[in-house]
């Protein structure tokens, strides 16, 4: 099983949940409004490093990332300015 966190600019949160759920994600936790720096620059909800980012964490089978993948890079490359998202894999185990 794979852990998917996926940091992404907050301004795409009503698509990325959409995106969530038309793949037919079970569940996932979310994290708002948090602060950073990245590839984007700093997002510190500041007048100098205005905007935050949101973070989800889906947990799913192996054979299930790279579809999540590319419809994340499919939703990103959609918009005109293309908003920040990281998406990191880890291994994980569900404890009973």
């Amino acid at each position: 099983m794979k852990l998917l966190t996926i940091i992404y600019d907050s301004s795409i949160d009503a698509s990325m949940a959409e995106l969530l759920e038309g793949l037919g994600i079970p569940g996932y936790t979310r994290f708002e409004h948090v602060f950073g720096d990245g590839g984007r620059g700093p997002r510190l909800n500041t007048p100098v490093f205005p905007g935050t980012n949101h973070v989800a964490l889906v947990a799913l089978p192996d054979e299930e990332v790279g579809r999540v993948q590319r419809a994340i890079r499919r939703l990103q490359g959609s918009f005109r300015l293309k908003p920040g998202v990281t998406i990191l894999c880890q291994e994980v185990e569900v404890l009973p």
